[in-house]
């Protein structure tokens, strides 16, 4: 309940809006808001209608709107999985203002809802209802300074086992299935390239291949929702297929703490995964052996890819779209391994339009080449450096370096006189067996010999999954992981922990609204949270000169007003 008190100030007296908190087991006043003294607050009821209680007719003194409903529901999952007590076991501190798990939580759910910088940090927390809950929490314990003093505890290590224990503790609160789980990796950065950390590294991203200083993300999740169950940072001039040799041995030992039949998971992963050294590693029986569904490139097994369309067999089932394989045995990696050719027509239809697009665009790039060269011979372009025949080779190279390109155009050049001619032309016969050979398929592989073909196809199709979860967190709105504007190891290794937390905690409340009867994309579901807002407005009673407070909530979607009322969230009110 709030009340008011006064306190002087030299000669003035000045009166506070406050509310007794229990701190610590001890019964404290908090300060609300400073309302002035005697004068102003005199001033403003003058200058505001008193409530006409006999026309209805009521005119607020002040009202304040704050974030609810966005903050509150992921609030509700953290204290639900005990995340802020798992964190803090592993980095406990005096009990002496807000605790590294409290610190962890409050930047996961910023960078879910606002994603601001610390320096920003207070300034969105008190436009939240967060306070009602973290009362220890003020402009000082919340500013950058603070925030990263307190992260020296953390090292990858120390979020492994973080991520460990709140990844077994999700999976039994939310019973999920860890059949199969999903590995990629992903990301960029804009560090500075003068930056003196070990993280970020020269090399060539997915998204801008010409940043200088870059850093990866491995994740692992389930194909349900997206979860995400591990990840790990790692400098990016590290090739995909190395990075995942390294974390593969760290993923078995961890994937006992998360499933009760540890022989029962199956990893699954891309083409850019592949390796013989990788495949020895989850078929390791020392620790446990992994199961496995991934793809090969086409040049790995090229013998297999002539088999004629008519052998395919068309899987079972309307999800599948039309899609066919051929199942064999093949060796591969210096093992007999399940293989599966499918052939997709959706895809084969729009890998065909992207080869037509190639080859006209080629064509064009050729003819205009041929036509310059043409022009020199004949003396009319005299400027410039004169074409050698290397360079000439090499420019042809480079316009024919897409796809398929090479093997579709034919073309000569050659001197004569001194001057250098190019001819071309499309071999419309290697055309067409480009497009019954490779166009539309995929080469599987895998050691799950017991599972159906739907099986296999359904497993690697998911991958889908965990590209989503990249995409969702590479977003410029909400659950913003980039950029990382960070300057040392230590910033860099925290920056996605918290980030991670705050997409996993979306993730469960995204599964939480689907329980409710409600499909919706994350940032749908963070949108419209963010329309149910409490309203605290300071009253003038009609029959006094004191002040009251009352509350109110801004309206909201069916779904929303569902899940507050499900899950109480009205409890985290207590001003």
């Amino acid at each position: 309940m709030s009340f008011l008190i006064k306190r002087k100030s030299g000669t003035k007296t000045y009166w506070y809006l406050a509310k007794s908190v229990k701190v610590d087991g001890v019964w404290k006043q908090k300060i609300l808001k400073c309302l002035g003294t005697s004068t102003d607050i005199a001033t403003k009821y003058e200058n505001s209608s008193v409530p006409d209680t006999k026309t209805n007719d009521s005119k607020f003194h002040k009202s304040t709107v704050y974030q609810f409903a966005s903050v509150t529901a992921l609030m509700d999952i953290a204290k639900r999985l005990d995340i802020e007590a798992i964190i803090d076991k592993h980095v406990p501190k005096r009990n002496q203002g807000l605790t590294i798990g409290s610190y962890m939580l409050l930047a996961a759910i910023n960078r879910v809802v606002e994603p601001t910088g610390k320096n920003s940090f207070y300034d969105w927390f008190k436009t939240t209802m967060l306070g009602d809950t973290y009362l220890k929490a003020d402009e000082n314990s919340l500013s950058s300074q603070s925030f990263w003093n307190h992260m020296v505890e953390l090292n990858q290590d120390t979020i492994s086992a973080i991520e460990d224990d709140i990844t077994k503790s999700i999976v039994e609160k939310y019973r999920l299935s860890t059949d199969y789980l999903l590995y990629n990796t992903n990301f960029f950065t804009y560090i500075d390239t003068s930056n003196p950390a070990t993280v970020p590294q020269r090399g060539q991203g997915k998204k801008k291949p010409t940043d200088p200083e870059i850093i990866g993300l491995s994740m692992i999740a389930t194909p349900e929702h997206n979860i995400p169950l591990f990840h790990e940072v790692y400098p990016e001039n590290n090739c995909d297929a190395k990075q995942f040799t390294d974390v593969i041995d760290r993923l078995k030992k961890r994937a006992a703490l998360i499933s009760d039949d540890n022989s029962n998971i199956t990893l699954v992963f891309d083409k850019g995964n592949n390796s013989a050294c990788i495949v020895d590693i989850l078929e390791d029986n020392n620790i446990y052996k992994l199961y496995f569904v991934g793809s090969l490139r086409f040049n790995q097994c090229p013998d297999i890819l002539t088999i004629n369309r008519k052998s395919y067999t068309p899987l079972e089932g309307d999800t599948f779209g039309g899609i066919s394989v051929v199942r064999l045995q093949h060796y591969i990696y210096g093992r007999n391994l399940t293989i599966l050719i499918t052939d997709d027509p959706k895809l084969r239809k729009s890998q065909l339009i992207g080869v037509r697009k190639n080859v006209a665009k080629c064509q064009k790039s050729l003819e205009d080449l041929q036509y310059r060269l043409i022009q020199r011979n004949k003396g009319i372009i005299v400027k410039g450096k004169k074409p050698t025949l290397d360079s000439v080779i090499q420019n042809v190279q480079k316009i024919l370096s897409s796809d398929y390109m090479k093997q579709i155009v034919d073309y000569d050049i050659e001197i004569l006189n001194g001057n250098i001619g190019l001819t071309f032309s499309i071999n419309k016969i290697k055309y067409k067996k480009i497009q019954q050979k490779y166009l539309g398929k995929t080469i599987l592989f895998t050691n799950r010999d017991n599972w159906s073909n739907e099986q296999i196809v359904a497993a690697y199709r998911s991958q889908f999954h965990v590209e989503s979860a990249f995409k969702q967190i590479k977003s410029t709105k909400y659950l913003s992981f980039k950029p990382v504007r960070h300057f040392t190891d230590k910033t860099i290794t925290v920056h996605p922990f918290y980030c991670i937390l705050g997409y996993t905690l979306s993730c469960l409340l995204q599964r939480e609204m689907e329980e409710l009867g409600f499909k919706m994309t994350i940032n749908n579901i963070i949108k419209e949270l963010k329309e149910k807002m409490l309203t605290i407005t300071i009253v003038p009673s009609t029959s006094s000169h004191a002040l009251s407070m009352t509350h109110g909530m801004t309206t909201s979607s069916e779904a929303i007003e569902k899940y507050v009322k499900k899950y109480d969230l009205l409890k985290y009110v207590k001003r």
